[in-house]
């Protein structure tokens, strides 16, 4: 099991070794760390890892010298064997409760989320579909895993074009029936509650595909033990229940 403290000192590590190279507003800060990181663990087919590397400055990686890059990728995969280790142990889960909510850990989650929308594109294809993806009514389960993956784009970008227009429309009525302006602003903050049932949908999709393309004989097995509680708030945001709203049958 990583001790909690040895894998901050280890994302601190990567930080303070970005904070080296550029400018602090160039590179990920800790939570947006932490966020890329859980969601390369999610996502098969990682792709080239200077991909993920150059996610680490929002996708423009400055020339770097050779101790710069040794000392990144030192940084880099201590991080990411910490974060292996988490996911294969079944221990990687949302670092956040929302039960405990405050302004800082709002704060922190945000950049969590930030970091896991870009963590998401990198494999933009996989977890949003292609622009050509067309689902139907029925494609239940795939249309939670798109909705999901929607749900941090509309957060971080404030773009709803392409999230389920009638969930949009029920959002709209909930936040005019409080007494709010139905903007942007409004729409993103009503999908936040709705980030650690997101994530849960996305780990047991990602999960679910690693351990069908896996090698039988795999020397380190991934396990599945997360499941989605057909009694649980629907990730869309809603308001309802999963198994009335995107889990219906």
């Amino acid at each position: 099991m990583i001790d909690k403290t040895l894998l901050n000192d280890l994302e601190l590590s990567l930080e303070n070794c970005l904070a080296d190279i550029v400018d602090e507003e160039k590179h990920l800060g800790l939570d947006e760390i932490r966020g890329l990181f859980y969601a390369q663990m999610i996502t098969p087919n990682k792709n080239n890892p200077l991909v993920w590397l150059s996610a680490l400055f929002y996708g423009e990686r400055p020339p770097l010298t050779e101790n710069q890059i040794n000392g990144l990728d030192t940084a880099a995969a201590a991080v990411h064997e910490a974060y292996h280790e988490l996911f294969v142990n079944n221990q990687l889960s949302f670092p956040y409760d929302f039960d405990q909510l405050d302004d800082a850990m709002a704060e922190a989650a945000y950049g969590w989320c930030q970091g896991f929308y870009i963590g998401l594109l990198i494999n933009e294809e996989f977890w949003f579909g292609k622009k050509s993806e067309r689902l139907r009514a029925n494609d239940h389960d795939l249309l939670a895993i798109r909705n999901s993956a929607k749900l941090f784009m509309c957060m971080i970008t404030k773009d709803f074009s392409t999230f389920d227009k009638a969930k949009i429309a029920e959002l709209k009525k909930l936040i005019i029936e409080q007494g709010e302006e139905a903007n942007d602003d409004m729409l993103a903050a009503s999908l936040f509650p709705n980030v650690p049932i997101a994530v849960k949908t996305l780990q047991i999709y990602g999960t679910k595909v690693m351990l069908a393309n896996a090698p039988k004989a795999a020397a380190t097995p991934v396990v599945n033990t997360l499941k989605l509680g057909r009694n649980d708030p629907c990730h869309c945001g809603s308001g309802k229940k999963y198994k009335k709203c995107c889990g219906a049958a």
